[in-house]
């Protein structure tokens, strides 16, 4: 209890007014806090109250529950035939159930999903049956996927014994786990497990492999299982990448050896002439005022060389292209609309290589490879530039680092002409004064080398810091004007875009102690090196 004082004094009358108003205070806290205390009232009336209640059993005058339980399997039916006629059904969840009614004392439960739903039937004179309708697996079905997976797994374990696999049915999915020997094997071991019925490949895995082809049906009567999709969540360990070597080398040689006579007699009443278009390196003329006899001789031997050896690289089952040269472009006329209409598509041409390699064991790679090599050869059709091409398409299996011709060539050709003047050209001894000979010999050889190997990246104290190109440098005014050099000394840095400003910093460092300092305000480092 608090008892409060009453005083005359200045003091007395100033605590009593104090007192007062920490009791008011006081009593507005307790006042908040039993607000806090009670229970929000919802805007909503309260429920299960006596008014509630009466108003419900004065309108509801019943409310049922399921009174049976049904089950049914998925995939599966039930036939139903009632003693009195059927007029209307209710289905809680028809993802669940679905009711076919083919007359009125007969319809069918059909199983659609795993669950539980209501269903309720109408009979004559309102009348109804409210059932509880469970839907689960068939615990028969189970027990035989089990069964048939495990003896499937058995039997991939035994056919691909460097590979362990582990089968898992999971609802209406089969999940593939374990490990591959390589991406082959692992697609070998999709294509088996795809083939048993109702069973369809339906992920990838961490190696990316899925089964392309279907074989034999490994248990007849496996289509009695329900349909599974194939999840393959196989690993294939140390995916490798492989360099691919490319060697091309072709070698020609042509030799030419030609010769003929030209003769033009003109008397004035009497005029011959005899010319066979002979002509060569070497020729000599006889000429008189009626007789003009030409004689023409060439001898002459070329060869040719192609070396090519490009390089590529790519990860094991993925494949890679390379191709280096260049395009020509080649005029297509089209019709459009009826009207004719130019077009214009690019030919390429060039060393290129496709393949594709495939780590198939610890070093023997199978390759499916596509070299080419072409180059234009100088003539033309209408304008369009020819090509000579060398290409070949084959599969192979190699070790690492051995090496395979895979495509060769040998070729000697000759050829012999002589172009005479009837009856002339036949005479014996006279007919060098009438014809034209000529001879000619083409010998070819070509071969196409391939071999693979396993590589891994370069750290960076292994990269080569020798690049192509980086020895070239430019020459100086002196080596260019003076030794008539289109090429500079390697190492030695020229640079003709600021070389007045490299010769004032030289010029700078002589007379100024802080050069440090004032080479700031010159170009410095070489051109296209970074620090």
């Amino acid at each position: 209890m608090l008892r409060i004082f009453h005083s005359n004094a200045p003091f007395g009358r100033w605590m009593s007014r104090t007192a007062m108003a920490a009791v008011t205070c006081c009593a507005a806290g307790l006042a908040d806090l039993s607000w806090a205390q009670r229970p929000i009232r919802p805007n909503n009336p309260m429920l299960d109250t006596p008014a509630s209640q009466a108003k419900v059993d004065s309108l509801i005058d019943s409310m049922l529950l399921p009174e049976a339980t049904l089950h049914v399997d998925p995939r599966h039916s039930k036939l139903v035939r009632t003693k009195k006629p059927v007029s209307r059904f209710s289905i809680t969840n028809p993802g669940n159930l679905e009711v076919v009614q083919f007359s009125p004392t007969e319809f069918e439960l059909i199983g659609l999903a795993t669950g539980e739903t209501t269903l309720t039937l109408w009979f004559a004179e309102d009348e109804l049956l409210r059932f509880l309708v469970k839907i689960s697996r068939d615990t028969d079905v189970e027990e035989r996927r089990q069964s048939v997976y495990g003896d499937l797994q058995e039997m991939v374990n035994e056919m691909f014994p460097n590979s362990s696999i582990q089968l898992i049915p999971m609802a209406d999915k089969l999940i593939v786990r374990g490990q591959a020997r390589d991406s082959e094997e692992a697609a070998q071991i999709l294509s088996v497990l795809s083939a048993q019925a109702g069973i369809g490949v339906g992920g990838m895995g961490g190696a990316g492999v899925v089964s392309s082809g279907m074989a034999a049906d490994v248990y007849p009567d496996a289509e009695q299982l329900p349909p599974s999709r194939l999840i393959n969540l196989m690993d294939v360990p140390g995916e490798k990448q492989v360099m691919l070597r490319v060697r091309v080398a072709e070698l020609s040689r042509n030799a030419l050896r030609n010769m003929g006579f030209d003769i033009n007699v003109n008397t004035g009443d009497f005029s011959f002439t005899s010319l066979l278009g002979s002509g060569g390196a070497f020729s000599a003329v006889l000429d008189t005022n009626d007789v003009r006899l030409a004689l023409s001789a060439i001898s002459s031997n070329s060869y040719s060389k192609i070396l090519a050896e490009p390089n590529l690289v790519t990860l094991s089952g993925r494949p890679a292209s390379f191709i280096a040269g260049g395009e020509f472009a080649v005029p297509i006329v089209v019709g459009v609309e009826g009207a004719a209409a130019a077009t214009t598509n690019f030919r390429g041409f060039g060393t290129q290589v496709t393949f594709v390699p495939t780590v198939i064991d610890k070093d023997r790679i199978r390759l499916q490879v596509a070299p080419s090599v072409s180059g234009l050869s100088g003539g033309s059709v209408g304008g369009i530039p020819s090509l000579n091409t060398r290409a070949v398409t084959t599969t192979v299996d190699l070790r690492e680092g051995q090496w395979l011709a895979i495509a060769g060539l040998i070729q000697d050709s000759q050829t012999g002409e002589k172009v005479r003047v009837p009856g002339l050209g036949d005479i014996p001894v006279l007919d060098a004064l009438f014809s034209k000979k000529s001879v000619s010999r083409d010998e070819r050889e070509l071969i196409i080398l391939v071999s693979p190997e396993l590589i891994h990246p370069l750290d960076a104290e292994e990269a080569p810091l020798i690049l192509p190109g980086m020895e070239v440098t430019e020459p100086g005014d002196w080596q260019f004007f003076v030794y008539g050099n289109y090429e500079g000394n390697p190492n030695c840095h020229h640079r003709s875009t600021v070389y007045n400003l490299q010769f004032r910093r030289s010029l700078a460092a002589k007379h100024h102690t802080d050069y440090s300092t004032s080479s700031t305000y010159f170009v410095n480092g070489d051109h296209g090196f970074s620090p």
